[in-house]
């Protein structure tokens, strides 16, 4: 195994030690199991000491163990391993992707008096991917971590109707277009596409993909107030103009189709800003939005994830005041951010009717980061 991939990590992982964490992202395997994971460590993101950290749950999402696994950066090669992606495949593969961002041999640790460092970001990204084929087993068992495709992949992958997957890793190489992965032999080896032309040069594009009969559809994050829509009626190989598809905040989103055939979508409730936080259902491949659960009605909640488990229960996670840049008292240096991931275990009929019902439940706290940061 790779010498930042590190089971049963120390006390330094542990939520005491965690100035800041967010950006979660949550799996449901065959058997039941729940996975989650996001990023953290060092004063707040992005930062050369920032790692990724999975956690399980065995009863429902009721308890959650301790972190069983770490990914730290690779220090060797100055890389930062951040943004966990975790997916279940059709084989209930467990998929633990992370996005490779290289740092210069001259970058420093982040404080929080400094700007945000972006000489983190290079030219080059990646994506690396830990597999484990049986994820209900007692004792898990991985296969080594590798890289698969170029980008930046923040969003679930999906498998398309001729049985390709589709892993939505954006680049900086393409600035003006969408990139999608695709790979027909199980992820084994993947062909780029370049897909629509952006409205703008988009930094964090996060797209989202799902299918209409023949057609591919992608969403995407834009900083022009709305998130954007195209289309292709050909696998990707021609694509529509890029349009507005509604306004929101800069920020992800999740988009995507459920086993029954509706699309699910989760974002913030202002169209402006990261607060609150909403689950929508359509019924008609997302003309419309009908049905609506609000599950946070709070300022600084972001990054979207969700988990379909059985009989229409949704898992979905998202963090609250990740950045310890909240609530920051410049006199004395000090932020006591929330540092809060939140689950909401919620069913299609609760979005239906728009309020929970008997064992749903929003955006209850499975972890808070216990640092509060003091800059020395």
């Amino acid at each position: 195994m790779k010498p930042y991939v590190v089971f049963a990590p120390g006390p330094e992982v542990l939520e005491d030690k965690r100035a800041w964490q967010g950006c979660p992202t949550i799996a449901r395997t065959r058997g039941g199991r729940l996975f989650a994971g996001w990023y953290t460590g060092g004063a707040f993101e992005p930062c050369i000491t920032n790692f990724n950290v999975l956690v399980q749950s065995d009863d429902n999402g009721e308890s959650w163990s301790k972190p069983i696994l770490a990914v730290y950066a690779d220090t060797e090669k100055r890389i930062r391993n951040i943004d966990i992606q975790l997916w279940v495949d059709e084989s209930n593969r467990l998929w633990v992707m992370w996005t490779h961002s290289p740092y210069y041999e001259t970058s420093k640790e982040a404080t929080i008096r400094t700007n945000t460092p972006w000489d983190y970001h290079r030219e080059f990204t990646g994506v690396e991917a830990m597999i484990c084929n049986d994820p209900d087993a007692e004792v898990l068992r991985w296969e080594e971590p590798r890289r698969i495709c170029d980008g930046f992949l923040r969003c679930k992958p999906i498998i398309t109707k001729k049985g390709e997957y589709l892993f939505p890793a954006y680049d900086w190489i393409h600035a003006d277009r969408y990139m999608l992965r695709f790979s027909s032999d199980r992820g084994e080896t993947f062909r780029n596409i370049v897909a629509a032309k952006k409205p703008q040069n988009e930094v964090y594009d996060e797209t989202m993909a799902y299918e209409v009969g023949d057609k591919l559809c992608i969403h995407a994050r834009t900083n022009l107030g709305y998130y954007s829509y195209a289309e292709s009626l050909d696998g990707g190989e021609t694509w529509s103009e890029t349009t507005e598809y509604e306004k929101a905040p800069s920020t992800r989103f999740y988009l995507a189709r459920l086993s029954s055939g509706e699309l699910v979508y989760v974002r913030n409730i202002s169209d402006t800003a990261r607060t609150g936080m909403k689950v929508c259902l359509s019924e008609d491949d997302g003309k419309t939005w009908p049905y609506q659960l609000v599950l946070d009605t709070r300022e600084s909640v972001s990054y979207p994830d969700l988990a379909e488990g059985e009989e229409g229960v949704l898992y979905i996670v998202h963090d609250r005041e990740r950045d310890n840049r909240a609530h920051l008292n410049r006199e004395t240096w000090t932020s006591k951010a929330a540092k809060e991931i939140l689950l909401s275990r919620v069913t299609v009929a609760d979005i239906r009717r728009g309020k929970l019902g008997e064992g749903s439940y929003a955006a209850r706290v499975i972890s808070k980061g216990g640092m509060d940061y003091v800059e020395k």
